[in-house]
Order: C-alpha cells, then structure tokens, then sequence
C-alpha cells in the first residue's frame, strides 16, 4: 500500500462495504436483538482471520487489509465483538488451537474495559463469551472469561453489552509482552472511528440536500456548508493518517508507534466532533430517539475510551517529540 489502495486492497474493501452495508444496516441498532450471535456469520466470509495464518484458517494477509474492513465494520457501527475476535486472534499466536477456533468464530472475546487491582472488572462482552482481552501499552493479556458469574450493566451505547464481576472472574491464559498489539489496537480503533465520522458526514450531507427552508435546501446556506466542509476535512485527516499509520505497522517503520498513536488521536477527534455536528445540523430531529444519529455519537464515545483515553496518546506524542529534540 502507497497511501492510495492498489486494485487488491480495493476490492476487499468493496466487499467489505456491501457485506456490512447489506447485512448491518445502522437501523437494526433501534431493535432489541441488535447484532448477538453474529461472529460465525463473519467467521464463515473470512473476516475475522483476515492478518492470521492461512494455516489456522486464516487468509494471510496483513494490517491494511484489517484496517480497510474496520473501517467499513466503524460506517455501520458493526458489532464490538469483532474488533476483540480479532485482536485475540492475533493476540492468540501462541495457541494454535485456540487461535483457529477464535479465526472460526467457535468461541467468543470480549473486551476488558476496566481492570481495578483486587477489586471489580468490567467486560464488553456477551453472555457465554469465554475470554476477554486486555491491552495495554506495554503488554496484552488473554483471559479464561467466566461470564456466568457477572452481572449486566447498562451502557451508553445500547447495542454494547457491559459484563461487571469480580476479579477471580479473570483467569490468565497468555500473556504477550512488548506493544505490538497495542500498536494494532490502535489502528484498528482508529479505523472504525474514521469510518464513524465518515457516516456522519453522508449522513448530513443527504440530509441537507434534501430538507428544504425559505424553497431551498439547507445545504445551500453557509451556516450548514462550512460544518460539513469542516467534517469533510476532519474525515479526510483522519483517513490519511489512518492509511499511513497502518502501512507504518505493517511494514514496522521506525516511527510505527507515533503514528498509531497519532491515527488514534485524529480519529477520535473526527469521530466525536463529527458526530455531534450531525446532530446540531439536524435540528430537532437529530436529539429523537427515533433517529439514527444519536447512535452513531453515542458508539463515537464509547470507542473513544477503549484501549486508554486520546489524552494518552496525546502525552505519549508529546514525550516521543520531546526525546527526539533533545
């Protein structure tokens, strides 16, 4: 990849816009059964083992191809569950066995997003889900999930459940040192808050071209353009850095950790203001439940606070440019 995509990676994005957009409309996230059960369906067409070995079922390919299906999977605002299926199958290359039952979508990952020493964990995660992933900075951490023994907690985004238990809920499995997987958590994450910001963006856009005050449509006022020219360059900030910083991991640049952090912090940024320019645009319309755009504000959030804050990959920014100038 030469930040533009060649015809292959093309292609499976394609692919991986008309299975989600077909299959995950943002509309489903209204009903009660949202997207659960949903990982052999994504199993069966390949796209949990997209990065992993074709070996354990995997199809071999790299973290470009991983970034451009989560940045289709962020435009529908697609199951969590697939971003932890996938880190754990990279996080799993240890195991061979668990690794190709995580690739068939057998068994389910959840999600650690809050760990306190001794005390309560809390997991994204379904119900029967039978380990959760921790990662950090410096280290990642695969766990045994007893799930049955968590009770279920309410979640800003209602389409996410939240698991919270105690501690001894958490068996170690594997441990991987070093920060290879954060560096891919990174990117994924900020692949699907790009894609995020990016449904924002069509989505006022095909509004404003068709809600209409004083016999014109609102995007002919410049009250309503210049936001969307701000939202059409934040997007495009974002996916830049995004198609960078994942050729830098992928091809393990010497700058590949600045720049998952960096891709991080402008998609989280893109994704929160985007989406809550939306809104506003909207009118009332946009604060009713019935709608669709407080959905995608409201998963903006949520993935805007896994795997740390931005705060921390804006201090981990500013210490890397610091050592560097001296």
């Amino acid at each position: 990849m030469y930040l533009a995509l060649d015809s292959d990676e093309q292609q499976l994005a394609d692919a991986a816009a008309g299975f989600l957009g077909g299959e995950f409309p943002l509309q489903r996230l209204h009903a009660e059964n949202r997207d659960a059960d949903c990982l052999r369906e994504f199993a069966q067409l390949g796209w949990l083992g997209l990065a992993a070995p074709e070996a354990v079922g995997g199809s071999g390919l790299g973290m470009v191809e991983e970034m451009l299906f989560c940045l289709e999977l962020g435009r529908v605002a697609g199951p969590v569950s697939v971003l932890a299926q996938m880190l754990a199958v990279a996080a799993a290359a240890a195991d061979s066995a668990l690794r190709a039952r995580l690739v068939a979508g057998a068994v389910a990952v959840g999600l650690v997003a809050e760990q306190a020493a001794g005390g309560e964990v809390r997991v994204i995660g379904e119900r029967g889900t039978g380990y959760a992933l921790a990662i950090t900075p410096g280290a990642a951490t695969l766990f045994e999930f007893d799930s049955a023994a968590c009770r279920q907690l309410p979640c800003l985004d209602r389409s996410v459940t939240m698991l919270a238990g105690p501690a001894a809920c958490l068996r170690e499995h594997l441990r991987i040192d070093g920060d290879a997987l954060w560096r891919r958590a990174q990117v994924d994450l900020a692949a699907l808050l790009t894609g995020t910001a990016e449904r924002a963006l069509d989505m006022i856009v095909a509004y404003a071209k068709q809600r209409h005050t004083f016999g014109r449509p609102i995007g002919a006022y410049q009250a309503v353009r210049h936001p969307c020219a701000d939202m059409a360059l934040r997007v495009e900030a974002a996916r830049c850095q995004l198609y960078y910083a994942a050729t830098a991991v992928q091809e393990h640049h010497t700058d590949a950790a600045a720049q998952a952090e960096a891709t991080r912090l402008l998609a989280a940024r893109a994704a929160r203001d985007n989406t809550d320019t939306n809104i506003q645009l909207h009118g009332g319309i946009g604060v009713t439940d019935e709608f669709s755009a407080h959905l995608l504000l409201k998963r903006a959030n949520l993935l805007w606070r896994l795997f740390a804050s931005p705060s921390y990959s804006t201090q981990s920014l500013l210490l890397d440019g610091a050592a560097e100038g001296g």
